[in-house]
């Protein structure tokens, strides 16, 4: 077993927090990029807004490239934090990568990381801004949202219907990458998004990965009056088609509210045992 091979199977046994830690230092993301990011998650005193983390690269990356975005798409992403996920997709020939956080710490953090890694960008533009979900005014040329599970209940159901008003004003190419969707449910219940894939959030993949709640899933936003359709699955039946009709309707994907003492986390209280015969 070669080098490479010896530090994947070490790593699957680990958490995704420290999977993420140990190929960030292995590959040298911080220093390639000259940008400080926190390890560890940060919970905040909220009833709706979730803790901070940051995102995993290689699945983002992973799930962003797919989309083969050009120089006529602009990214978003709703609660931004300190701008890992901006920095993922500013290396990507997008016009515009914008993050939005409320909060300011993580604004001014975001926004340092950036001027940093600026030279090592190949987006047009790259942006952080302070705002509200429900108050920042979506641009109508928006064509990717990514949320890596930054709100929950109302203030979801509000900052997703102000997506769905910006295409209904402007009818586009337009998708949501939704990491670790804790509000899954509901948006396949409006019928205003296909799910179009499914992919781990988790490198390399384990067994029954897609029934965990940790993937991170690409929908397609389409008309009122058309109805969310899953992409029909062609090719061999393996992993990544089980996982895509799994989130193809709601799943009962369930999380819950941990209160500390620093603050509020939210975690998966689903799970479902992974049959043998699907591993």
């Amino acid at each position: 077993m070669g080098k490479f091979s010896r530090v994947v199977a070490f790593s699957a046994a680990l958490p995704s927090s420290m999977q993420s830690y140990m190929f960030d230092r292995l590959f040298m993301f911080d220093r390639r990029f000259g940008v400080s990011i926190s390890v560890d998650s940060v919970p905040v005193k909220s009833t709706e807004n979730n803790g901070y983390g940051g995102s995993e690269w290689f699945p983002v990356r992973r799930a962003l490239r797919k989309l083969k975005p050009g120089p006529q798409d602009v990214f978003a992403d709703l609660g931004s934090g300190e701008g890992i996920a901006l920095l993922i997709a500013g290396r990507l020939p997008f016009r515009r990568v914008i993050g939005i956080d409320i909060d300011e710490e993580f604004d001014r953090s975001a926004r340092e990381n950036i001027a940093r890694a600026a030279g090592r960008l190949r987006a047009a533009e790259v942006t952080s801004v302070t705002a509200s979900v429900l108050e920042w005014p979506v641009p109508d040329d928006l064509s990717v949202v990514y949320m890596f599970n930054p709100f929950t209940g109302k203030t979801f159901r509000q900052g997703l219907e102000r997506i769905f008003e910006s295409y209904d004003r402007a009818p586009r190419e337009l998708r949501i990458i939704y990491n670790f969707p804790a509000e899954h449910d509901w948006l396949v219940s409006t019928g205003r998004v296909a799910v179009e894939s499914v992919s781990g959030c988790w490198w390399p993949a384990r067994p029954g990965w897609w029934r965990r709640g940790h993937v991170l899933i690409t929908y397609r936003v389409v008309q009122a009056d058309a109805g969310g359709q899953t992409q029909p699955v062609t090719g061999w039946p393996g992993r990544r088609s089980r996982a895509l009709r799994y989130w193809s309707a709601p799943t009962g994907f369930r999380v819950t509210r941990m209160q500390t003492r620093e603050g509020a986390y939210y975690l998966s209280t689903t799970f479902e045992p992974v049959p043998e015969r699907v591993r």
